[in-house]
């Protein structure tokens, strides 16, 4: 008696169990990021298109921002913005290994820090925040020249990778509504 009872108590854990999971996973979504509608029935391009992004304070900024407004908008400025897109950005440079003898550095990293704030313009509400990083390093040289050229041309790659990054972050945003 007590066999059948435990049966019937296993049976019964067992069904509401499937039964709660199949509720769980009812609520789960899964959608392609780049699909033909977000949340608000318009295409990730059109939503992305209406991002405004905010002025750069310095030159690396301004590398990140143009990258997101060619990935936004082709190059253009959106027409009736509907988000504005805050940053700040920090540039570290650390030198890595120093040669011996002449005290020079011969590799140097670059780090790039940026937060951001997705700002709804209807009502001035922070939509979304986040930060994204990327760390770019270069050989130094006897020269200059070449040294200085390293280091922009690094601070542009890493420059490349954080607005990508953002530019993901903000498109799946957008894509779930959350």
């Amino acid at each position: 008696m007590s066999s059948s009872k435990s049966r019937l108590k296993s049976g019964t854990m067992t069904v509401a169990l499937l039964v709660g999971l199949g509720l769980a996973l009812s609520a789960c979504q899964v959608r392609p990021l780049y699909s033909t509608d977000t949340t608000t029935g318009q295409t990730l391009a059109a939503e992305l298109s209406t991002i405004e992004i905010a002025p750069a304070k310095d030159r690396v900024e301004q590398e990140i921002r143009n990258h997101l407004i060619f990935a936004f908008t082709g190059g253009g400025s959106p027409s009736t913005p509907a988000y504005r897109l805050v940053m700040d950005v920090q540039n570290i440079t650390n030198e890595l290994d120093i040669e011996s003898g002449t005290g020079l550095a011969k590799t140097t990293r670059v780090r790039l820090t940026a937060t951001y704030k997705l700002i709804r313009l209807a009502d001035n509400a922070i939509a979304t925040t986040g930060s994204s990083f990327f760390t770019a390093s270069f050989a130094r040289s006897s020269q200059r020249f070449a040294n200085d050229r390293a280091e922009l041309d690094a601070q542009n790659r890493a420059a490349e990778q954080v607005a990508n990054d953002i530019q993901l972050r903000l498109s799946a945003y957008l894509a779930a509504g959350t």
